[in-house]
């Protein structure tokens, strides 16, 4: 069992690379292991996580409350199909017990990649090549952005970049409404592992030499897409550079 871990650690570090998944016999093996363990394993036997009874608008998760399922590796070893999510207000990661609303956290160090659905995450510790805290990385290729999201809890009246003013609470600081407000930064990893902090899609652009056929190719994605977000451009330039 032993190896069979060792192997699908490397496995999943290739998936989250996006590259092939682990062994579908190999992955099974793990997974029964798991479920036999359930919340004995040692995945779950860290500081619960915290349950905000926060009066406030909007909530501290990294992009929705509830609990996806996804694969993650924990102190050097893989654990498939559990349910994630990644409490952005204290930068930590939520596992969620077995047929329970409660949940343990992870530290970035301690959780260093793991995926929610389709989304590939990585965490970094004290003393890493960016800010501690989780990053979501976009692209394939030899170059890559991460995404940082977190937030912080505001006793602020004012809708402050696009945020929605908070929860009125007559009982808090005379009649302050609270809101969390989210804060999105982006890095941009070159080929050799340099990371560079961005802002904006024609910043992106910079980062290449082949800027001139990136952008025309870009745009034809926006003529087809008007609406596309920041994160699918940031996808669609990396996928049309490795072109």
């Amino acid at each position: 069992m032993r190896k069979s871990l060792i192997l699908t650690f490397g496995s999943l570090f290739a998936l989250l690379a996006g590259s092939l998944p682990a062994p579908a016999q190999v992955q099974a093996e793990v997974q029964a292991f798991q479920q036999s363990a359930g919340d004995r394993s040692i995945l779950y036997r860290g500081k619960r996580g915290a349950r905000y009874t926060i009066l406030a608008n909007g909530h501290p998760y990294w992009a929705q409350p509830g609990f996806e399922r996804g694969d993650i590796v924990f102190e050097g070893n893989p654990y498939y199909d559990v349910p994630i999510n990644i409490d952005a207000l204290a930068q930590r990661a939520l596992v969620q017990l077995q047929d329970s609303p409660f949940s343990v956290e992870l530290t970035p160090e301690n959780a260093p990649a793991f995926t929610i659905g389709d989304g590939h995450f990585v965490g970094i510790g004290p003393g890493g090549a960016l800010p501690e805290g989780f990053y979501e990385v976009f692209g394939d290729g030899p170059v890559h952005v991460y995404k940082h999201v977190y937030k912080l809890l505001n006793p602020n009246t004012q809708n402050v970049n696009g945020d929605p003013i908070g929860y009125y609470d007559p009982d808090y600081r005379n009649d302050v409404t609270r809101h969390f407000a989210i804060r999105k930064v982006y890095y941009f990893r070159d080929a050799e592992g340099n990371f560079s902090r961005f802002k904006g899609r024609s910043a992106l652009i910079r980062q290449f030499q082949d800027r001139k056929r990136i952008r025309q190719d870009v745009k034809a994605i926006q003529r087809r897409q008007p609406d596309l977000s920041f994160d699918d451009f940031c996808k669609a330039v990396l996928h049309t550079a490795a072109q």
